[in-house]
């Protein structure tokens, strides 16, 4: 079944779909499943997580919106061979709203998938979420990815993007693909391409670089590259190395480099359609972030993990640089967990000059769970005449089944910026796995044997 997507991403409001709502999908979708379709048998997977949320604005306003996130999975469409999966959202607020709609929802996929196992071939069809090596898009259409001779993967898509969706349809168009190399346990390298139109008119053109190496069997090198073929500059470097386990010791290294303009250029160039990336008035278009780090994660005795990090962040238009670094313990024992942080932050403002403690602790008592946070921020010099920030959360949870679970949450803030921020939140975890079986037409009745001749 193929349903057509009209000139909007899917948003169920009674303005726009009368009498259709996210709830109402799922239903149609289980009993399209259900139905006794001859020599066919379902199995249908997924699960439902329910938010109930409050909280309370400046102006004393209280937000109680609802949040229902289904995805659902479909196995043995008449062959091994034939999936469907979906999975999409819906808010509806009980009382009060900001300034969003009373309800909204999106349908974030829901695809029909083909594979081949003796090429490791799969294609898509359907609303698909792509992500070859450095790109990324979700759009309605097609995906594919093959195995093929000598160590190469192709992979291919196009279709119609959804970020264009705003402005209408109309000449609307994205397409592209990653071809990549690999040497099983040793190395992988691909490249990859982008092309996106909207209005008929040039709107992302992007190509990336993919890697993973592990020349050592104690050293994994991992990272990405995106260059924008539009403005032709690049758009962000991002690189991880690991080295061990030594024993009981871990290093790891990341660096990454970002240009703001290149990075969020499609946001950017379409201020009409989509709010500016850049609309906040303390990130400058122009600035080049560069990120350097690491942390030594050293496993103590088996339950405990000592972790000592370091982040520096360098700005080259604010011509400033700012660091992040400290560490932490934690413990995972039978049942129970705790840990403690403390870091220090130091930044070329007021906001970005402080240290930070964290203090948690878990615990799980039969079919029941409690976990209990803390953290504490003391800045240097007061901001809004507050010198410190506290935020504490409790958490507690209880399974029913292993299907069914149970969360409610309160956490309390006071910051800068807020003398009082409670809110709360009760979460159903619902996941399911039901197998659907088929009715099939009865065997014949088996035809009455004739009893042979024999001579004597």
């Amino acid at each position: 079944m193929f349903i057509r997507v009209p000139n909007t991403r899917w948003k169920f409001t009674p303005e726009e779909y009368p009498g259709m709502n996210f709830l109402s999908l799922a239903v149609l979708l289980y009993i399209l499943l259900s139905l006794p379709f001859t020599a066919l048998a379902v199995d249908l997977s997924g699960q439902s997580r329910t938010y109930l949320q409050t909280r309370e604005l400046t102006d004393g306003t209280r937000l109680t919106p609802l949040y229902e996130y289904l995805n659902i999975r479909t196995d043995n469409l008449g062959n091994d061979a034939v999936s469907f999966t979906a999975g999409g959202w819906y808010r509806y607020y009980l009382q009060s709203t900001d300034f969003d709609d009373k309800d909204t929802g999106d349908l974030q996929y829901a695809y029909l998938t083909i594979r081949k196992a003796s090429s490791n071939a799969y294609l898509n069809i359907g609303r698909v979420l792509v992500n070859e090596g450095a790109i990324s898009s979700q759009l309605d259409g097609a995906s594919a990815r093959t195995d093929l001779r000598g160590g190469f993967t192709a992979g291919a898509f196009g279709g119609t993007p959804l970020e264009t969706d705003p402005d209408t349809r109309s000449g609307d168009s994205v397409y592209g693909g990653r071809l990549a190399h690999s040497i099983p346990g040793i190395y992988t390298i691909g490249v990859s391409y982008l092309k996106e139109r909207n209005d008929g008119n040039d709107f992302r053109k992007e190509e990336g670089i993919d890697v993973w190496l592990r020349p050592l069997s104690k050293l994994e090198l991992m990272g990405t590259s995106s260059y924008n073929a539009e403005s032709r500059d690049w758009m962000q470097h991002q690189y991880h190395a690991g080295l061990g386990p030594f024993a009981w010791l871990r290093l790891n290294l990341d660096a990454s480099k970002t240009w703001y303009r290149e990075f969020f250029a499609s946001v950017n160039n379409t201020q009409s359609i989509l709010m500016s990336a850049f609309s906040f008035t303390n990130i400058d278009p122009d600035e080049v972030v560069t990120m350097t780090g690491g942390s030594v994660v050293v496993a103590a005795g088996g339950s405990f993990t000592i972790v000592v990090d370091y982040r520096n962040y360098d700005y080259q238009v604010l011509n400033g640089s700012a660091t992040y670094s400290g560490g932490s313990v934690a413990y995972a024992g039978n049942g129970i967990g705790a840990g403690a942080a403390l870091h220090r932050m130091n930044g070329p403002s007021a906001d970005l000059r402080y240290d930070e403690q964290r203090v948690y602790v878990f615990k799980k008592i039969s079919k029941a769970d409690v976990t209990l946070d803390v953290v504490h921020v003391a800045y240097d010099q007061a901001i809004n005449n507050v010198s410190d920030a506290w935020s504490g959360s409790a958490a507690f949870g209880y399974s029913f089944t292993p299907q069914v679970r149970v969360v409610a949450d309160a956490e309390y803030a006071k910051d800068p910026d807020y003398d009082r921020d409670v809110r709360g939140m009760l979460t159903l975890l619902y996941s399911f796995d039901l197998s659907m079986a088929a009715t099939t037409a009865p065997k014949p009745a088996p035809k009455p044997q004739t009893r042979k001749k024999t001579t004597r």
